[in-house]
């Protein structure tokens, strides 16, 4: 199938393509399974140690790299018509068919940066910021990836400005745009 990976027939066994944020002490999880079972040497955890490292376009090139180095039997990458490479996003996970591994999962471990029980966690912001940025009203809490804190959306009029995307407006993304304290309010950890 994919003669550029390397001599043998490879398949896919799983993918990369989550546009999940992650933050620092979150934990990738990948779990490799032959038809037995779970193949306990080959699965691994890889931990994310920077706000760089969470980003959507930034852990699936970082953890199909990681497959490529350490994991036998296995690449990982985007198949092109130059061959396979390691893409920011869209990762296929393939194994070699004589190696008998069947399927690649990828779960989430994700403490985010709060120290509090998960169930005070949750309760700490509606959004990260940006997703579902037309609800933002006054009284939305956010987390902002790029700071790690929460900032809450001040009443009427400044809530308007809450709701003023990236691309728009940056002036007032949460923590980070230049008049973002017109519109947001840091909430105290």
């Amino acid at each position: 199938m994919h003669m550029s990976l390397a001599c043998g027939t490879w398949s896919a066994i799983g993918c990369l393509n989550h546009h999940t944020q992650l933050f620092i002490g979150d934990v990738v999880s990948v779990t490799f399974y032959d038809m037995q079972g779970v193949l306990v040497d080959l699965s691994f955890d890889y931990k994310i140690t920077s706000l760089e490292e969470g980003e959507p376009h930034a852990w699936p090139r970082l953890v199909a790299e990681y497959i490529n180095v350490h994991v036998p039997l296995v690449s990982a990458g985007r198949m092109t018509e130059q061959g396979l490479v390691v893409a920011y996003r869209h990762n296929e996970v393939f194994a070699l068919e004589t190696s008998g591994i069947c399927k690649a999962e990828v779960n989430f471990h994700c403490i985010a940066k709060c120290h509090e029980s998960p169930e005070k966690c949750s309760q700490q912001y509606d959004y990260i910021y940006p997703e579902n940025i037309n609800n933002y009203s006054a009284g939305t809490k956010v987390l902002q990836p790029k700071t790690g804190h929460v900032y809450q959306c001040k009443p009427w009029p400044f809530n308007e400005f809450c709701r003023a995307s990236d691309d728009e407006k940056p002036m007032f993304e949460p923590g980070v745009g230049k008049s973002w304290a017109m519109a947001w309010q840091k909430v105290p950890s």
